[in-house]
Order: structure tokens, then C-alpha cells, then sequence
């Protein structure tokens, strides 16, 4: 059996890792989506996502007090034993897999075409993956840790960057208001709310290592999920009322495009690098949780001691896999315009289903059996 994790997380750490995953690359990729679905309308679509948010907070916040300690694979493998809980388990490692192939492909895009054009892509993915591989080595403590240095420093430069851009916002650009209804709106909050909200699904699998309280548990989901949909209102609304929606339906990266306007007595120009700063400290934290939920749900499939044994082999499996699974950007948009309804399936379907099969007898005898050997010694 998986020996336990003697490492802890604080809730404050397990609310920043989740800050940081909330954002992710929503705060690059997310004006385009919003803005291609509901035009000027955007803004709202940001507003009704977190109130889906909130909801799904306090869901996970249920669904972590039934695990009993063990991770989103551990439950699964408690569920259905050796080889079906084994398959289910799979089942959230490739999801984990697809996510982590996705933010790879888009800081492999936004390097080689906005900061470092020319650059071969497979070198981008390679630094990034090695870096990942480090914290990983390192192990959960470590990450988390310099998770919590790094948040004052991304919000200091967050609203250094938006005080930038209040001169440039023109209200005008949010009108008509519901032009066409409401209907675009929704649909514009449909992608935001899966990115932003779904995918927080990844923390069932810090269980383990966080608290078991669960009033405790929900107010620091709930606080990360909301911090995090307050950033991606703000740079949605910024886009909108400083570029307007027909130029952030037309520009990919349109963040970037705004932190260039940036410019204050003839000195301060071009804060385009900080905004870079930002979008690249989220994916990585991001990817960095998803890599280390896959390989602590692998040692747990696979009965390992050591979950760092896996660090390794994966990381090679996501190098070979970026371009193969998603070698252009076509590949990529037809991905992303799917991907929303595999949240669905995966982030809060699959999770729910799991959650209420754990209310079985032998279902709970399994978890508690499994309780007990993780309170042994040894750790990863």
C-alpha cells in the first residue's frame, strides 16, 4: 500500500495554490473566449461564472469531507478495488494529463510568437518541464511555500498594472448593453466557469495534506475561487473599455496587447513583461499542481511508495505528448472549444458520482482500512 504523506498544508497556502490555479491562464486566454461569445457583453459572463463558482466551492467542500483523508484517486481506488478503482483512477490521471498538455501548448504559442518569436517551441516546453520537474523533486511543501512569497508580489503588480490603465478606459465601449439578449452572456459564461471553477477539481487530490475541517475547508475554497474570478473580471472589463470587443475578438493574447498601451510621462512604457510575469507565474503553478496530483494519483494506482518515483517518466510522457497531441494552433482552438463539456463530465459529474458512492458500507470500511495504513510511517 501507498505509505501516508507526513506533509502539511497550511489553509492559507491551500488557498493561494488555489488562487493561482483559479487564474491559470484564464488571465490571457479568457478575454478572447468571453469576447468572441458575448462581444461587448463579456463583462457580465464574468460576473455570472463565479456565482456558479461559489456553488461548486462549497460542492467540493462537501466532497473532500466524504474522502476521509484520501485523495480523489485513493477514493476511486476505494470504490472499485485493485482494477476497476484502478481504471477510474486513470480516468482523472488523463484528465489531469490533457489539462497540463493544454497550458503547454499555450505558453509554448505566447513565448514563440509574442516574446520569444523564433524560438523552437520544443525548447520553451523543455525549460518549462524542467522546472516543473525541480518543484516536484522538491516535493508539495516546497511549491506551496513559494507559492505564498509569490502572491503579495503578483498582487502588488496586478494593481500597479491596472492603476496603468485607468486613464485608457472609455465606458462607451461595454454599450449596446444585452444588445442581444442574454443569451450571449450565458454562453460566454459556460467556458469561463468550466476554466476558472471546474477544473479546481485538482484540489481533491491535496486532501491529504490539507486540514479535515470542513467549515474551514469551504470558506478557503470559497475565498480562492472568488479572489481568483475577481482578477478575471477585472482584466475581461479592462479589455473591453480600454481595446473594445471587436479588438479582443481579434487578438488572441489581447491582455498583452493591453498591457502595451501602458504609459506614464514618458518613462513608464510597455509593462507587457510584468503582465508576462503574471500569466507565466499562474500556468506554472497551475500545470505544477496538475503534475503533482498525476503522479501522486499514478503511485497510488500503481501501489508506490514514493510518488517522485513518477516525476520523471511523466514529465517525458508530456514532452512527447505537446506535439503530438496538439501540434498547431488549429489542433489547439478545436481542443479548447471542446474542452468545457469534458470539464463537465470529468470535474463535476465523474467527482459526484465518486462522492456518493463513498457513502457505501463497504465503500467506508475500505477508506477506513486505508486511513489506517496512511497514518503509518513513511511519506513521499
Amino acid at each position: 500500500m501507498l505509505l501516508a504523506n507526513k506533509l502539511h498544508i497550511t489553509m492559507r497556502q491551500f488557498k493561494i495554490i488555489l488562487f493561482f490555479s483559479v487564474i491559470g491562464d484564464s488571465i490571457l486566454i479568457m478575454p478572447f473566449i468571453t469576447g468572441t461569445l458575448a462581444n461587448e457583453d463579456a463583462w457580465i459572463s464574468s460576473l455570472l461564472a463565479p456565482v456558479g463558482g461559489l456553488a461548486l466551492g462549497s460542492l467540493y467542500a462537501w466532497i473532500a469531507s466524504r474522502q476521509a483523508g484520501q485523495s480523489l484517486v485513493g477514493c476511486a481506488i476505494a470504490i472499485g478495488g485493485k482494477w476497476i478503482g484502478g481504471l477510474l483512477g486513470l480516468v482523472h490521471i488523463f484528465f489531469f494529463y490533457i489539462v497540463i498538455l493544454t497550458l503547454l501548448s499555450e505558453i509554448s504559442q505566447f513565448m514563440t510568437t509574442q516574446l520569444m518569436v523564433g524560438t523552437p517551441s520544443e525548447a520553451i516546453i523543455l525549460a518549462f518541464l524542467i522546472v516543473i520537474t525541480a518543484a516536484l523533486r522538491y516535493g508539495v511543501e516546497s511549491f506551496v511555500r513559494v507559492s505564498e512569497l509569490l502572491y503579495p508580489v503578483y498582487l502588488f503588480i496586478f494593481v500597479a498594472l491596472f492603476i496603468c490603465l485607468v486613464p485608457h478606459i472609455n465606458l462607451n465601449n461595454m454599450l449596446p448593453f444585452l444588445g442581444n439578449g442574454f443569451a450571449p452572456p450565458i454562453k460566454g459564461a459556460y467556458p469561463a466557469f468550466a476554466y476558472g471553477f471546474l477544473e479546481g477539481v485538482v484540489l481533491l487530490m491535496l486532501i491529504p495534506h490539507v486540514d479535515q475541517d470542513r467549515k474551514a475547508l469551504g470558506r478557503a475554497i470559497r475565498s480562492a475561487f472568488l479572489m481568483g474570478s475577481l482578477i478575471i473580471l477585472v482584466v475581461v472589463s479592462l479589455c473591453i473599455f480600454v481595446l473594445g470587443a471587436d479588438m479582443m475578438k481579434h487578438k488572441y493574447f489581447s491582455t498583452f496587447y493591453l498591457a502595451q498601451l501602458v504609459e506614464i510621462g514618458g518613462f513608464l512604457q510597455r509593462m507587457e513583461a510584468a503582465l508576462a510575469f503574471l500569466w507565466i507565474i499562474t500556468v506554472f503553478f497551475k500545470a505544477l499542481l496538475f503534475s503533482y496530483s498525476a503522479t501522486k494519483g499514478l503511485s497510488e494506482v500503481f501501489r508506490l511508495s514514493n510518488d517522485r518515483i513518477m516525476v520523471m517518466p511523466f514529465m517525458l510522457l508530456l514532452l512527447a505528448g505537446t506535439h503530438i497531441n496538439m501540434p498547431n494552433i488549429a489542433e489547439y482552438h478545436y481542443i479548447l472549444a471542446i474542452f468545457p463539456n469534458y470539464d463537465v463530465v470529468s470535474c463535476l459529474l465523474l467527482p459526484f458520482a465518486q462522492s456518493l458512492l463513498l457513502g457505501l458500507p463497504a465503500v467506508k470500511k475500505r477508506l477506513s482500512a486505508g486511513s489506517g495504513q496512511n497514518a503509518g510511517p513513511g511519506g513521499t
